[in-house]
């Protein structure tokens, strides 16, 4: 079941729920003035965690990433320079 957003159609309150999918909004009680009648609103998901082994946004990299991403950076630039000097010494 997944997070809404809802605001309260009497008092404009924001408030978020675990409910199911097909959840409008109707029967939800608004926790800060009791009215039954909210309206569901479209909000942004969020994701954590590793997937693809990409990084998740706000996660950390630790050292030993930056230790592979830099090598991978300094291999890529050494394939260039090394094909470059091959054209130029072939032609």
């Amino acid at each position: 079941m997944p997070i809404y957003e809802f605001r309260c159609n009497a008092c404009n309150h924001l408030f978020e729920e675990l409910v199911p999918v097909n959840t409008t909004g109707e029967n939800q009680k608004c926790p800060e003035c009791g009215h039954v009648g909210a309206r569901r609103l479209v909000s942004a998901f969020a994701a954590h965690g590793l997937e693809n082994g990409h990084i998740a946004v706000g996660q950390k990299l630790t050292s030993l990433d930056k230790a592979r991403a830099s090598s991978k950076s300094e291999s890529k630039s050494g394939e260039s320079t090394s094909s470059g000097e091959s054209a130029s010494k072939s032609a």
